[in-house]
Parts: structure tokens; C-alpha cells; sequence
């Protein structure tokens, strides 16, 4: 058995590190074999190694330009990597390799983790933004005990008692409103029904079309006419399997949405 061998074998049985000691072997016979590198980046992204793999990725795209699986493994370990914009570019060029009939099997692969990379930067805004509410409010919270201190100090001058602390009860109750309300309207999100499955009800990733013009979920449907029978789940209308399409258009909107609105990935 020879080097490339034992590596598919430790790989299939789960023992990645065995596996990339084995393809660094077939390396060192094989220099110029694009697989082996790519196949070594594999083992490295099951073990999180992402430097790694980003490094077996790109030198596998140097000795072979149109690696659809090397392109998808460059664009992961960047976005592991939290190199956001690289990781956007990498998986766009591997959609344009996908878009090769050869490699269309990936296609799927991709967009989901360019949809999750966009979810994760849309993760890291919102983290930010919450991180900065936080320490706009311990600010402005600080201002309304100055102004406490202040109106307490005429308030001894004066010989009043108490305008001080339920003006600062005041300000501090009005700033916990406002910033419930920031909280809330960041939740309010919803996906528009129109986008939605109506066998699942959830964001639809791949929609098709049956005859009587109702979209579903390719999975959720052909589910439905495995064992339920052959029948649209609104109309109640026949259905002949070989008559349901691609909705293509339902697809490019959901593409846009996702593209616009990232926290609905996973929803």
C-alpha cells in the first residue's frame, strides 16, 4: 500500500493526523500531484488546523487553477480565519467553478458557506454594535450622575430634598427605554412568508415549482409524495414528479434576501 493509499484509508477511519503524515509522504514522492494537497488541506480542516489548510489550499490552486474543492477549502479556512473578505472572494470564485457542469455537485457546498460566512459577519457587526451600546450607556449614564451630583449640591444650598433623585430615577428609566427599544427593533427581523416553505414554513434553499404553481422546499416535497402520495399539499391537485421544476426566480430572491439579510441563514 502506498503512501496516497494509507492516507484514504486513516482518513475513512477518522484518523486525520495519521492521514496528513501520510500524504506528506506521497508529497514529497508526488511534489507537483494537486490532489494530495488538497487531500492533506481535508485533513487539516477536520483537525481546525486553518493555517494549514489555507497554505495546502493555495498550492493546490497553483498546480491546478480550476480545483473546485480546493477553491471551497480556501474560502473556509479564511473565513475561519475571520479574513472575511478574502473568505467572500475565494467563495465566489468557487461558484464560478461550480457553474462548470463538471463541478456542479458543489454548488450547494458553496452557498451555504458563503451564506454562513455572511451570517457570521452580520455576527460580528451585531456583536460590535452591542459591545458600543454598552459603553454608550455606561457614558451617558455616567453624564446623569454628574447632573445628580449637581442638582444635589443646590439642593443643600436650597434646603429642597428629593428633585435630585427623581430627576436621576427619571433620565435613567427614559435611558432603559430607549435602549429596550434599540434591543427590540434588532430582533423584529422576520423572513417574508413568500420565501417560506409551506410544507416546513422555514426560509426555502432550494424551491421548486409543482404544475398547480405552488412553491416548496425540494426536500420537504419529495417527502410529501413519497408518503403521502402523489398530490400538491395546498391545492390538493395531482401531481406527476416528473412535472415539478427548479423555481429559479424564487431562488434568485431568496439568494438576494440572504445577501441583504444574513441573520435568516440557519432560520
Amino acid at each position: 500500500m502506498n503512501c496516497r493509499e494509507e492516507g484514504k484509508l486513516y482518513f475513512q477511519k477518522g484518523k486525520y493526523s495519521a492521514a496528513a503524515e501520510a500524504y506528506t509522504e506521497a508529497i514529497t514522492l508526488e511534489p507537483s500531484d494537486a490532489a494530495l494537497y488538497q487531500n492533506r488541506a481535508l485533513c487539516y480542516q477536520k483537525l481546525c488546523k486553518w493555517n494549514q489548510v489555507l497554505d495546502d489550499a493555495r498550492k493546490a490552486l497553483e498546480l491546478s487553477k480550476k480545483s473546485v474543492k480546493a477553491q471551497y477549502l480556501l474560502a473556509t479556512a479564511f473565513m475561519n480565519l475571520n479574513q472575511l473578505e478574502e473568505a467572500e472572494k475565494a467563495f465566489q470564485d468557487a461558484l464560478v467553478l461550480a457553474a462548470l457542469p463538471e463541478f456542479s455537485g458543489y454548488k450547494e457546498s458553496i452557498e451555504q458557506g458563503l451564506y454562513s460566512m455572511y451570517h457570521k459577519r452580520w455576527e460580528d457587526e451585531q456583536s460590535l454594535a452591542i459591545g458600543q451600546d454598552e459603553k454608550n450607556k455606561l457614558i451617558i449614564d455616567d453624564l446623569i450622575n454628574e447632573a445628580y451630583d449637581l442638582e444635589r449640591a443646590k439642593e443643600d444650598s436650597s434646603g429642597e430634598v428629593g428633585a435630585a433623585e427623581r430627576n436621576r430615577e427619571r433620565r435613567r428609566a427614559q435611558l432603559n427605554e430607549i435602549y429596550e427599544r434599540v434591543s427590540e427593533k434588532r430582533q423584529e427581523s422576520t423572513i417574508p412568508e413568500s420565501l417560506c416553505c409551506q410544507i416546513t414554513f422555514d426560509l426555502m434553499r432550494d424551491p421548486v415549482l409543482t404544475p398547480a404553481g405552488q412553491t416548496y422546499e425540494s426536500a420537504a416535497l419529495e417527502q410529501h409524495l413519497k408518503h403521502n402520495g402523489h398530490w400538491d399539499p395546498v391545492t390538493r391537485q395531482p401531481i406527476n414528479p416528473s412535472q415539478v421544476v427548479k423555481n429559479l426566480a424564487v431562488k434568485a430572491v431568496i439568494e438576494d434576501f440572504l445577501r441583504e439579510n444574513p441573520w435568516a441563514y440557519g432560520k
